[in-house]
């Protein structure tokens, strides 16, 4: 156990750098297809600084909406558990310093069953995201021992087949909905594959979808079919940056203005309050811009570099990547998803409210842009415009009134956090249930073991 003890713990730290993790895996694909070792010094680099500009462009994504955030919090006296990941693990860690030192070993165990299954199995896809593999390693340890109270080599093991077969299934449904418009270059690696597997669904309903005749939809093609006598209204929709720049500005700025003068100024310091507020739409406009042009970069090198690894060791395998690899596809339908997931998740918190509920889920920043972002984009494509915004707001409902669900059963909101994505509202709220009624690890195994089983029947032509 030490020496797994000792690989977990660099595990861990490469992991928590996902920069680090895909320089690697694009410096072994290269490897692997014996390019020139100044062609590789190229791509290595270019993939590592790619996802810097990609992180860098999600802090700035955050900054316009968090103050905003913040005063709506303050002025309403809103109080609850923010629907953020990261405030769940930070929690876990504390209540259970003793268990979580083996989560780097899950970590490991897992990637390692989902690397074997992808081999062997008829799903194959191989997960890459690794953050999201560090957080979601660390909460299957929490909900195997409060579920089940085991600890040691059976929580190890437990908790390792659970990763391992949710970063398989999770990820291969998603294809089902990803490669008809995406192809088979890569696929979503989340903990928010439901909300591209709920988005395209809306999308596939509200668009008249014909598996027999598939048609996806192209941001532009509705603005000039539509607004063909209006030209000038048709370059503006054109223009996803001005698209986004106008809706943020209008959003965040009726937030603000809801708040009162005041509470503006206490936010803008020494910058003029209305200039402050004004300039919020355009900030957020930035972060998109810096976010979509790393994932650019990660992309052209992953995808190509992926081929090597894919081709020596899993040949047809589909790497699993993280979310914003999607957003160039359709980035105004990105933005759309989002709004939409921002007015789902307030639906979802004045319902809550209106109940009477003991927990109260407060919208968080990283979920509600992301997962709705994903929700944009699967429901633009499959049924425009509208389906991405009806999309978001269905994901955004999810995620709050599931997630009261999941962060009730699973104790966590006794710890006075959770996890935010779709997928705790969705799929892991119903796991959690099963867990409660069973109260037993060795039957939960049995689940899993048959949940796999069943996808793979129902999903592998994806993969023929």
């Amino acid at each position: 156990m030490s020496v797994l003890t000792a690989i977990g713990s660099v595990f861990k730290i490469v992991a928590g750098q996902i920069e680090l993790v895909l320089a690697i895996v694009v410096l072994i694909g290269l490897l692997l297809q014996k390019k020139k070792p100044v062609d590789i010094l190229i791509s290595v680099i270019t993939a590592y600084v790619g996802v810097l500009v990609l992180k860098q462009g999600s802090s700035l994504l955050q900054a316009p909406y968090k103050p905003v955030m913040a005063m709506i919090q303050e002025k309403f006296g809103i109080t609850g558990i923010i629907t953020e990941n990261y405030t769940g693990m930070a929690s876990i860690n504390s209540a259970i310093p003793e268990l979580v030192t083996m989560v780097p070993v899950v970590m490991i165990l897992g990637f390692l069953i989902n690397v074997l299954l992808a081999k062997f199995g008829p799903l194959k896809v191989v997960f890459l995201t690794a953050h999201t593999m560090l957080a979601f390693a660390t909460l299957t340890v929490w909900l195997c021992n409060y579920f089940f109270g085991i600890t040691g080599t059976p929580l190890l093991l437990l908790s390792g087949l659970f990763c391992g077969v949710f970063w398989t299934v999770m990820p291969a449904w998603t294809y089902n909905y990803s490669k008809p418009f995406v192809g088979n270059g890569f696929t979503l690696g989340h903990i928010s594959g439901m909300a591209a597997v709920i988005s395209s669904n809306v999308g596939r309903l509200l668009g008249h979808y014909d598996k027999n005749n598939p048609k996806f939809f192209e941001e532009g093609d509705e603005e000039i079919e539509e607004n063909a006598k209006f030209s000038s209204l048709t370059k503006v929709f054109n223009n996803n940056t001005v698209v986004t720049t106008i809706l943020m500005t209008i959003v965040l700025s009726v937030g603000c203005l809801l708040c009162g003068v005041d509470a503006i100024k206490a936010q803008a310091g020494s910058t003029n309050w209305v200039v402050w507020m004004l300039e919020l739409g355009g900030q957020f406009a930035l972060g998109i811009i810096v976010l979509l042009t790393g994932v650019r970069m990660m992309i052209s090198e992953l995808v190509p570099a992926f081929k090597g690894i894919a081709d020596a060791f899993i040949p047809g395998a589909v790497p699993s990547v993280d979310m914003p690899v999607f957003f160039p596809i359709a980035p105004l339908a990105s933005t759309l998803g989002f709004l939409g997931a921002f007015l789902g998740e307030f639906i979802g918190f004045f319902i809550l409210a209106a109940v009477g509920s003991s927990t109260l889920m407060i919208p968080g920043i990283i979920a509600t842009f992301f997962d709705g972002g994903i929700a944009g984009v699967f429901g633009f494509k499959y049924g425009g415009r509208k389906a991405a915004l009806i999309g978001g707001i269905v994901c955004g409902m999810v995620q709050i009134l599931g997630g009261v669900v999941f962060a009730n059963v699973t104790g966590l909101a006794g710890l006075g956090a959770t996890y935010g994505n779709t997928d705790f509202g969705s799929t892991m709220m119903l796991l959690s249930l099963v867990m409660n009624v069973l109260r037993n690890p060795i039957i939960f195994a049995v689940v899993l073991v048959a949940i796999y089983v069943l996808a793979s029947v129902l999903l592998k032509k994806n993969f023929e």
